[in-house]
């Protein structure tokens, strides 16, 4: 699976968690009563009158294992209504045989906080022996996308409106469909039968054995078994969908009018599944299901669920639309999650995890494959590159507070639902997949694959905890260099955090002292700062500029305090880490730090590759975020990016400038573009506005968005003009999908620019291209005429006022003052408009979280203090953003100094000059030295 709970779930299961708490509720099945099989019958649209109402059969044939003697059966049921339930001998077969007894229902025991149903018997189950369970009973089709429930979409030749129905088991969500034993480690195999109208078909986790007439109009559809798995991995769609392929193999389906557009998916699935084949040497087919299907939604909570045999994926990851979704980036997208989903065949589906608290061991591995595999089939990507910014960078800033999570809870930990929930964090994907990429290159690749098959083949259909995994990698890790890998692997999976190597060069540059502490953004905020890590060491110097073997050289252990370098010769530079490949941060000493911008500004960044100059601008603007550098010095140093023309590193600039560039304020902003167009010189000089279809590579388009949207917004290098210029041409060049949002706002900033954005707006018809067209229009810097006679008189929802209100300000943030001005002169006109005080409160709050001076602070307060009145309880947001205000200021004020003053200083042109020719000399001194 591929996102996160909503709202709505977390602050429901923690009331569940709350009330559990103060009754002392047991909410895990107490494992007296294990199941092996489910007979289950489910039946929809039978009453037209009622047509989110339906019915079920479900026997389940259950052995009890002790202790003796078990007088009850209890299960997990929520919302179902039990009309009848009887316990029968097992007899000759799984169909049952003679009943043993029938339930009086009235006696069942529901407890709606721990979701448990409780069937009492009126003499035991004997130990070892089977029986069926059977219940009949009647649900509803949800709307909130958990169990069973609906979506629809309109046919676009006709404009008639389908409905579908579809399921969404993960995580704890069987038993709003039929009552079973809702846990993971409680696999069993599941006979199918969907009862159904005419006019539909039923597609589920196996292949379709039959189809037989149930009286007038109504349909059986029978499904093969499957092999035994958890609840949460059944599903099932009722719909009227069109397969690409073959459905007894491989097939992606989907609703009719997209059959053309899903041909890329099926092609990339095709290729993944053959590659997984040969990786893990345990073909897919197999593990025990000989169908795999993938099927599009309308309407999904997520991008993707990794349904044993039926991944469901919201139709944004199969569909590739023509002219809309066929781009660069939608392709990868789709190439990562289908990459992704696929691999929970094995990790997830196969082999699961016994217990919530161990959720990672599917998310991490796939994830991890989500870069990694999808990187060996489509390298053009260079998704091995991209991993560490888009997931161990973006992790980091997790881990390193107070509400991280450690990847391995204990099972005690985690029981409720809330707790469950809690599992499904950023941690268990990206963190994981971060510490599994840092063991295979502890390990080597050879070693790495050998140790997963051999996890893989011993559990199959079977679950497992954090131990069995560690057992394979204790077999074939390598014996050198020593390390302690109980210590090893608990401590990044059992621990929370990471940390920072400080490295400082002594003795003529000789030795290098490397100390480890634990790297905080808020030291003050409860974290446990004197946690220690095994650490594994991995270097290159201007000596030695290896950086392709990521196998430690040693390992920094947590009992050593300091560890030593030594080098016969002295060094230049060192660069720790390689590749950014474990997971730990580096703070180099002033002397190292200067040496390695010379080296970064030499021919070819003197060998040291993007992941390394990604991740020193990474962990150089969190130092300074922290006060363990001042941002003068990391600004001056990323003075290197001026012959910078590699998508990594900017990524990482651009992702961390922008908590810096807000808070500088209009009158520093000059001297912000200023810099800001020096060092982009060169990258925007390789690529331009302009771009070609035919030569450009993946990087190279996604590298001109970022360059060109941080240079519009900030009116650099004249490229709002060069754009606008472009699009209003007597013969306009209509911009791919991947450059509409960037480019479209950009050549909105001058008039006849909006007014051709605006025409595009009303000509479209696709909803998703007209909230991008809309964006792009309120990058005007016409505010006034945007704000009057667009927002409040054109826009039709209070979302599009809201977007075009934020996009006015963030992509024009000179303008942040005036705007607030403009906006509440007239405040109950806003108010009107959004028919809301308390929307009204957000865009106020949202916008106040773009102040920069005390004056716009005065604002604020002014505005609260004659306007509170008229906003009722919503009034504390706009004390909250007052709040805020301040603390962003006071931040500013103590952190930005010198930088303002080093952005003002180079500004002036002898500064840049000087500059300039002092990174040339060093550079050239560095080729001499690198020659000799």
């Amino acid at each position: 699976m591929t996102s996160s709970p909503s709202r709505s779930v977390a602050f429901w299961s923690l009331l569940v968690f709350l009330i559990g708490s103060v009754l002392g509720l047991d909410f895990r099945l107490n494992g007296s009563v294990v199941p092996s099989y489910y007979n289950l019958t489910i039946g929809v649209l039978r009453d037209s009158s009622d047509p989110t109402l339906f019915d079920g059969e479900v026997s389940i044939t259950v052995r009890g294992v002790g202790p003796s003697p078990i007088q009850q059966i209890t299960l997990h049921a929520d919302t179902l209504e039990i009309s009848s339930c009887r316990l029968l001998d097992v007899g000759g077969g799984l169909t049952g045989g003679s009943e043993v007894e029938t339930v009086d229902i009235s006696r069942m025991i529901y407890e709606a906080a721990t979701q448990q149903v409780t069937v009492p018997l009126t003499q035991p189950l004997e130990v070892g022996r089977d029986y069926i369970v059977e219940f009949k009973y009647t649900g509803r089709i949800r709307t909130d996308m958990a169990g069973l429930f609906s979506a629809s979409y309109e046919e676009a030749e006709t404009n008639t409106t389908r409905w579908l129905a579809l399921t969404q088991m993960q995580r704890i969500n069987a038993r709003y469909v039929f009552p079973c034993f809702d846990e993971p480690a409680l696999k069993a195999k599941f006979q199918l039968q969907i009862v159904r109208p005419s006019g539909y078909q039923t597609i589920a986790n196996t292949k379709l054995a039959k189809t037989t007439q149930s009286g007038s109009d109504r349909f059986v559809d029978s499904f093969a078994v499957t092999p035994a798995m958890s609840t949460y991995l059944l599903a099932f769609m009722v719909t009227g969908y069109t397969a690409r392929g073959n459905t007894n193999e491989f097939s992606v389906l989907s609703r009719p009018e997209f059959y053309n557009n899903t041909e890329f998916s099926y092609e990339v699935g095709q290729r993944v599944i053959q590659a997984y084949n040969a990786l893990f040497a345990l073909p897919y087919a197999e593990l025990g299901n000989e169908v795999l299907q993938y099927a599009s939604s309308p309407r999904f909570p997520h991008n993707g669920m990794e349904n044993w045999g039926l991944i469901i994926y919201s139709d944004d990851v199969l569909v590739r639309i023509p002219g809309y979704t066929d781009d660069w980036s939608d392709k990868e997208f789709a190439i990562r999650i289908i990459a992704h989903e696929t691999s929970h065949m094995w990790f997830g589906d196969s082999v699961t995890f016994s217990w919530w608290s161990y959720f990672w061991l599917n998310e991490a591995f796939a994830r991890y494959y989500e870069y990694f595999m999808a990187h060996q089939l489509y390298p053009e990507y260079h998704l091995d590159e991209q991993f560490v910014v888009r997931q161990m960078q973006l992790i980091f800033a997790t881990d390193a507070r107070n509400s991280t999570q450690p990847m391995t809870s204990p099972e005690s930990d985690i029981q409720t639902p809330s707790q469950i929930a809690s599992k499904f964090s950023a941690i268990a994907y990206a963190k994981g997949a971060c510490i599994v990429r840092m063991w295979r290159n502890c390990m080597g690749d050879e070693n790495f694959n050998a140790a997963i098959r051999d996890y893989l083949k011993q559990y199959q259909l079977s679950n497992t905890e954090p131990r069995n995994l560690f057992f394979y990698l204790y077999e074939h890790w390598p014996a050198t260099p020593a390390v302690n890998l109980e210590h090893f692997f608990a401590d990044y999976t059992e621990q929370v955090g990471f940390p920072m190597l400080i490295v400082n060069v002594t003795r003529q540059y000789h030795i290098v002292h490397i100390e480890q502490m634990r790297f905080l953004l808020s030291p003050g905020d409860g974290s446990n700062a004197t946690l220690k890590y095994t650490v594994p060491l991995t270097y290159a110097t201007n000596l030695h500029p290896n950086f392709d073997n990521l196998t430690p050289s040693a390992y920094l252990h947590k009992v050593v305090d300091i560890f030593q370098l030594e080098f016969d010769d002295p060094i230049d530079w060192i660069v720790l880490n390689l590749r950014q490949s474990n997971y730990q941060r580096v703070l180099y000493d002033t002397t190292l730090m200067a040496n390695l911008q010379v080296a970064l500004a030499a021919r070819n960044h003197s060998g040291i590759p993007v992941e390394n100059r990604a991740q020193m601008i990474d962990d150089f603007f969190n130092f300074a975020k922290v006060g363990y550098l001042d941002y003068s010095e990391v600004f001056e140093f990323l003075e290197y990016l001026s012959s910078e023309v590699d998508y990594v590193p900017w990524y990482a600039f651009f992702e961390n400038l922008q908590s810096v560039a807000k808070r500088l304020t209009p009158e520093q902003l000059p001297s912000f573009r200023s810099y800001l167009e020096d060092n982009t010189e060169a990258v925007f000089d390789k690529l331009g506005v302009d771009w070609s279809e035919e030569e450009d590579t993946p990087l190279d388009v996604a590298s001109r968005n970022k360059v060109v949207a941080w240079l519009s917004r900030y009116q650099a290098s004249g490229c709002r003009d060069q754009v606008h210029e472009m699009i209003t041409a007597s013969e306009p060049k209509k911009p791919s999908p991947d450059y509409r949002q960037t480019f479209y706002c950009a050549g909105s900033s001058q008039f006849s620019g909006f007014m051709y954005v605006w025409k595009l707006f009303l000509e479209e018809t696709r909803p998703t291209e007209k909230q991008l067209l809309w964006a792009a229009m309120s990058c005007t810097r016409d505010y006034e005429t945007h704000y009057y006679k667009y927002i409040l008189e054109n826009a039709t929802t209070v979302e599009m006022k809201k977007v075009g209100i934020a996009t006015l300000y963030e992509e024009n943030p000179d303008l942040v003052e005036p705007i607030f001005k403009m906006i509440t002169t007239n405040i109950t006109k806003l108010a009107v408009s959004l028919n809301s005080w308390s929307e009204t409160a957000e865009v106020i709050g949202d916008m106040a979280e773009y102040f920069t001076t005390r004056v716009q602070q005065q604002l604020l307060q002014d505005f609260y203090q004659n306007n509170q009145q008229l906003f009722g309880q919503s009034a504390t947001v706009l004390s909250k953003s007052l709040d805020s205000v301040e603390a962003n200021l006071q931040w500013a004020e103590q952190r930005l100094g010198r930088l303002v003053s080093f952005l003002a200083k180079r500004n002036s042109s002898s500064f840049v000059h000087a500059t300039s020719l002092l990174l040339l000399l060093l550079s050239s001194l560095a080729l001499i030295a690198i020659s000799y």
